[in-house]
């Protein structure tokens, strides 16, 4: 097991810059997930990691091993792919003992390397089965034992989780995590979904065209995201076009369609100059009249209000044509479709974005 580094890596396909000069420290024994759309060089990240592709440009280093330039056989990675990849013609023991046969492991020390990952991935008696013969769920657990049984100093994931349905996917998610953790190996992720990132890393790297927008914690990246594309990827959230009216030690005061919005301070924002404002749906309170003078309150008209189990989702049009998304739970909605409302938040609960 050893850390990562990713030192000014760049990687071009003739014209077109997959990945543009990253870096990326990831830390020994930590389960890190890249994560964003279609396109933005996660999966070719990780594919530079594992040694498949080789970099235009940069260093790679396990621990401090360079590893630049090395053949993925080399390098005592773990992969687990989104298809499992598993021999439809070995048993789950032979599955998960393939690697450990190849290296030319004792018999003695195969079976109890065997025995010990059966226990961790709660397989013990699906041992003597064929992969068409257990489930999605364990098929994916069978490929992270048997990616995991010679121990690679990192272990690589590719949207392993793709192709289960919901809740079969919700309850892998917790699984890998255990396994993870249980085997204090270091791991990489790769995902566009960003629920599955938030309920399983210690820290999210959100990609886009190749560049990383930010890199941090799953509750740092939702509640103090540095771009609009991090805030609108993660989660729901609304966006304002306001400018700045005046700064002072605690506040900000902005100017959106010629309403007051308060929000904490930011001293080195210069007057009029033009930003963005998020607010979380979850953030906002919806009433018939103004709120107290402490909030932030727009006027509107409910378009929309859509019932999804544990939640109300419903969308406010405001004066001047925007739309609010709004969460709430059910019990604390009383409005429908037509409602003349208020739409309502505290200062401290939306964050100024320049871009």
């Amino acid at each position: 097991m050893s850390g990562v580094t990713l030192d000014k890596i760049v990687k071009r396909y003739g014209p077109t810059v997959a990945v543009d000069d990253i870096s990326l420290n990831i830390k020994e024994g930590e389960f890190l997930t890249l994560l964003g759309p279609s396109g933005c060089g996660k999966t070719t990240t990780l594919r530079l990691i594992s040694g498949f592709i080789q970099p235009t440009s940069g260093a790679i280093h396990f621990g401090a091993k360079d590893v630049t330039g090395i053949a993925p056989q080399h390098r005592q990675i773990g992969m687990v792919f989104q298809d499992y990849a598993l021999f439809p013609h070995l048993t789950v023991s032979e599955n998960i003992s393939f690697g450990l046969v190849e290296r030319k492991y004792e018999k003695q020390a195969i079976k109890e390397r065997v025995d010990e990952l059966l226990a961790l991935i709660k397989l013990e008696n699906a041992a003597e089965r064929y992969p068409s013969e257990i489930s999605g769920g364990q098929a994916q657990r069978v490929a992270v034992a048997r990616a995991v049984a010679h121990p690679p100093s990192v272990l690589l994931m590719d949207e392993p989780l793709g192709a289960l349905d919901l809740k079969l996917r919700e309850t892998m998610q917790i699984e890998l995590r255990r396994i993870q953790q249980e085997l204090g190996i270091t791991a990489v992720y790769v995902t566009h979904d960003q629920s599955e990132a938030m309920n399983m890393s210690d820290r999210i790297v959100v990609m886009n065209s190749g560049v990383i927008e930010q890199i941090g914690s799953p509750t740092d990246i939702y509640t103090n995201p540095q771009s609009v594309f991090v805030a609108n990827f993660i989660g729901q959230v609304n966006i304002l076009n306001c400018h700045v009216v005046k700064n002072d030690r605690e506040t900000t005061e902005l100017n959106y369609q010629d309403n007051k919005i308060l929000t904490r301070s930011s001293n080195k924002l210069k007057t009029r100059t033009k930003i963005y404002l998020a607010i979380r749906p979850e953030d906002i309170k919806i009433t018939s009249k103004p709120p107290t003078k402490s909030q932030n309150s727009l006027k509107g008209i409910v378009s929309e209000a859509l019932f999804s189990g544990n939640v109300m989702k419903i969308s406010v049009t405001i004066d001047g044509g925007d739309i609010m998304k709004v969460e709430c739970p059910p019990k604390a909605n009383s409005f429908v479709s037509g409602d003349q409302v208020h739409v309502n938040w505290m200062p401290e609960d939306c964050k100024i974005l320049l871009g």
